[in-house]
């Protein structure tokens, strides 16, 4: 996987590496000056994403990792809910938090993700657990856990 799909989606500029704080030139993956200078033209001056967060088809595996005091990740920042200073994993804090939060809803769309706290149950079984340096969470662990608490919460449901 090369650097541009690793950073593209994440909090820096897959073009010139830059951090993005924008939420929706995060979502783009690119920031306002490179957008300028590849003639890419948007409206984001409202500094928010005003739709629901929809789930991103074919998402693959969640890969996340530090460089040089950097954080690195295939996951789109698009929802910020208690870390304004973003993504984080290795403990259960509120970067943790936004990471699982966003992580879900590459998945399964941000109404799943919050549906009784769902993404916090995710926090703690997969993000809390990953080493600091980072890693990957496979997309089939993710589905499997997912089937697996659907099928408690019907069970209980009962």
């Amino acid at each position: 996987m090369g650097m541009e799909q690793l950073v593209r989606g994440s909090t820096h500029c897959y073009n010139c590496g830059r951090p993005l704080k924008n939420p929706i030139s995060v979502e783009l993956g690119i920031g306002p000056v490179c957008r300028s200078t590849k003639g890419i033209e948007i409206d984001d001056k409202q500094g928010e994403l005003d739709f629901m967060v929809e789930a991103i088809p074919n998402f693959g595996d969640v890969i996340c990792r530090r460089e040089n005091g950097e954080i690195y990740t295939n996951v789109p920042r698009r929802i910020i809910r208690h870390s304004p200073d973003g993504f984080e994993w290795g403990y259960a804090g509120s970067g943790p938090a936004d990471f699982a939060f966003n992580i879900l809803s590459c998945y399964i769309g941000e109404d799943s993700a919050k549906s009784g706290g769902l993404y916090q149950a995710f926090k703690f079984k997969f993000v809390s657990n990953l080493p600091k340096e980072g890693g990957t969470i496979k997309k089939a662990d993710v589905m499997k856990w997912l089937d697996e608490v659907k099928q408690y919460r019907e069970k209980e449901a009962v």
